[in-house]
């Protein structure tokens, strides 16, 4: 089995994340998770962010809407521009651009989503120290299937997909796969719904067992997507003199309100092995993301007008065009030096990429009365600001070694990186360049029993681009973070099943604090800290019975800042705690066979509501449900047809999930029911 095949039920025992190689997840010296398709189905994720709803370390659920993934791993993350979106496609990395441009993939085209927490950057390059977040694509199959389903819902949900996929030539050296969805749902949110359009081809060509190459496409049109912006603290979190602010208010403008998104993306994998020690492979991928934004938003830094209930509010609007390529290439060493075995991986990434901005200021707008709000009042358009042109290229040489003696598993690698940035203003003509380096490197130990213990050891760095200057004009240095991480993983012979325990602490260097002596500016003097405790567990107990079970414990902390009253508080919007658990049961047999009954509960602890820690956003609890339907068990006429509900949030608790100002707060998502009828051949 390799780390791109779809994962037999719940649990995988290989994964290519962590190593960039087929490595068995007990050898890899760092945490990964792997969420596979069966649990994307169970649980009628739809969104990248959904299916990590049970993975440790992960925080997903920061807001609602489909404009971009906020995803908080072991407490690095951010909102906007400065959010941690899943990032690496098919070992690729995605483009992204400076402002809304980001690249946001449906989780119907997936076969498996995985995370590598902990710094990753001695493979992928730049990255945030708290992991990533990697997606596999559907590939062609040997075998010939053909899946539609139909899907409704509350929120005026209205759904259809279909899986398409075989062999061409009966030779089978040709196969394809072809995915396609259509969708439009409501939201919470007056005024704001999301609709989406996606169709992936792949076609593979595999001329002998020694050569493999893989088409891929992809194209997503999001024409509408739901922009429901930030709610002040006061009111959704907090009581107000005016009364609580509804879930469902819309604080922006109904005919200023709108986040188009179009996505296309043609590349290929192709492998090929020479002999019983070399192999070689290229993944190579072409991009372009097109966004049209325009949106009100609440004044977060001053939100209430003169009278309580009144929400001051600021208009903005961009237009932007990414396009970029990435390429990996790769060569592969299989070999002994004595008692040691070797896989030696050689490989040079680049990525390039040329973003084209158009953006606007904030202009402001009438404030609105959340009490009893009146939309579509006359505001003047901002004006925009001069339009410029983004050219990005990053070049990374890397080199690792995986040696294997007896029961040990040793990691050794190392990556150099470079990174040049030009910006050029049209209006003005004038441009600017930062160019950084870095060299980023982990080491790791594994010691494998034979039972399936595998007690490990690693130590890792990363680095990100900080981008601007201080106010002397000199560019920003990247941030820089190491982390020690020790752990066990625990996978038996012969069971289904996976449990895992780590314990790491993460310190991230360079970090951007305001500039004391010069407003509106900032100092490279902070420092962070992040430490923690996950657990993850997940088994086939038997024919009918999959259970999976994680949690967190995050200790996060300033260290240092030129603020000294922000030193020794907690990193914003990050839960001190994540609990969750699902349980999916299957009838074997009787009048009730074909029936599958499914149940998780999520527990999200408190978080700091802004940098000051001045109030936190309180705990919350929330439970899910799954029920599914093999109609053939019950008619054999029927075969092939399954239907399923799922509801997340059974409860419809309302509750805010996430702030990152007084200002500035997220009710999370109410109850969602989708409802699901499905016929396979």
């Amino acid at each position: 089995m390799t780390g791109t095949d779809p994962v037999p039920g719940l649990v995988a025992r290989v994964s290519a994340t962590g190593t960039k190689t087929d490595t068995p997840l007990l050898a890899v010296p760092q945490a990964v998770s792997v969420i596979p398709r069966a649990q994307i189905d169970q649980q009628a994720a739809r969104s990248v962010g959904d299916s990590l709803r049970y993975t440790p370390g992960v925080f997903a659920d920061t807001r609602v809407g489909g404009v971009l993934e906020s995803v908080f791993l072991r407490g690095f993350g951010g909102f906007a521009a400065g959010a941690t979106n899943p990032q690496i496609l098919d070992g690729l990395p995605l483009v992204k651009g400076g402002n809304w441009a980001a690249q946001v993939i449906d989780p119907s085209v997936l076969e498996r989503v995985e995370v590598l927490r902990g710094p990753a950057s001695v493979l992928y390059g730049q990255a945030s120290p708290g992991g990533i977040v990697s997606m596999v694509s559907k590939r062609p199959t040997e075998q010939p299937f053909r899946a539609v389903t139909l899907t409704t819902g509350n929120r005026n949900r209205a759904e259809a997909a279909f899986d398409l996929g075989g062999p061409i030539t009966a030779d089978g050296r040709w196969a394809y796969r072809l995915n396609g969805l259509g969708r439009r749902v409501d939201t919470q949110v007056d005024f704001s719904r999301e609709q989406r359009l996606v169709l992936a081809p792949a076609l593979a060509w595999r001329p002998d067992d020694d050569t493999h190459l893989t088409l891929l496409g992809f194209y997503q049109n999001d024409p509408h997507n739901n922009f429901a912006g930030w709610l002040p603290a006061e009111g959704s979190l907090f009581p107000s003199p005016a009364g609580r602010i509804r879930r469902r208010f819309f604080p922006g403008e109904p005919g200023f309100d709108a986040y188009d998104r179009q996505q296309a993306m043609i590349g290929y994998a192709f492998e090929h092995r020479f002999d019983e020690t070399w192999t070689v492979r290229q993944n190579l991928r072409y991009a372009h993301i097109d966004t049209r934004f325009e949106g009100v938003a609440i004044n977060y830094f001053a939100p209430f007008g003169a009278i309580a209930r009144l929400l001051e509010r600021s208009a903005s609007w961009s237009r932007e065009a990414v396009d970029g390529v990435s390429l990996d290439n790769q060569t592969q060493a299989d070999f002994a030096t004595g008692p040691v075995g070797h896989t030696i991986l050689l490989g040079l990434g680049y990525q390039g990429s040329r973003a084209d901005v158009n953006a606007s200021g904030f202009g402001p707008v009438p404030p609105i009365d959340f009490t009893a709000p009146v939309y579509r009042r006359p505001f003047a358009l901002p004006a925009a600001l001069p339009r410029t042109r983004q050219d990005w290229s990053r070049v990374g040489l890397y080199a690792q070694d995986q040696m294997r003696l007896d029961h040990w598993a040793v990691t050794v690698g190392g990556r150099q990186d470079w990174s040049l940035l030009d910006t050029a203003n049209r209006l003005t003509a004038g441009s600017s360049r930062q160019d950084d380096e870095a060299f980023t490197g982990r080491v790791g130990a594994v010691y494998l029993f034979d039972s399936g213990l595998a007690p490990y050891a690693s130590y890792a760095t990363s680095f990100e681009p900080t981008l601007g200057t201080g106010f002397s004009g000199a560019p920003f240095k990247p941030t820089h973070a190491r982390q020690t991480e020790a752990g066990v993983k625990y996978q038996p012979p012969g069971l289904d099943s996976f449990v895992a325990v780590s314990g790491f602490d993460i310190t991230q260097d360079n970090v951007a604090a305001a500039d004391p002596a010069h407003p509106f500016y900032s100092v490279q003097t902070g420092a962070v800290r992040s430490r923690g405790i996950e657990f993850e567990a997940r088994a086939t107990l038997s024919d009918s019975l999959d259970l999976i079970g994680a949690y967190t414990y995050l200790d996060t902390t300033v260290r240092r800042d030129s603020n000294p009253a922000l030193v020794g508080k907690r990193f914003v919007a990050v839960p001190d705690q994540l609990v969750s658990l699902w349980a999916h049961y299957r009838f074997p047999g009787g009048p009730l066979a074909g029936l599958s009954l499914a149940g998780g509960i999520r527990v999200i602890g408190r978080s700091a509501g802004d940098p000051a820690n001045s109030f936190s956003v309180p705990a919350v609890t929330l439970v899910d449900a799954a029920i599914r339907y093999d109609l053939g068990a019950a008619d054999p006429g029927l075969a092939g047809w399954q239907a399923s509900i799922n509801a997340a949030n059974l409860f419809d608790r309302t509750y805010v999930a996430s702030c990152f100002a007084a200002g500035g707060c997220f009710y999370g998502n109410g109850r969602t029911v989708i409802a699901s009828l499905g016929y396979r051949w």
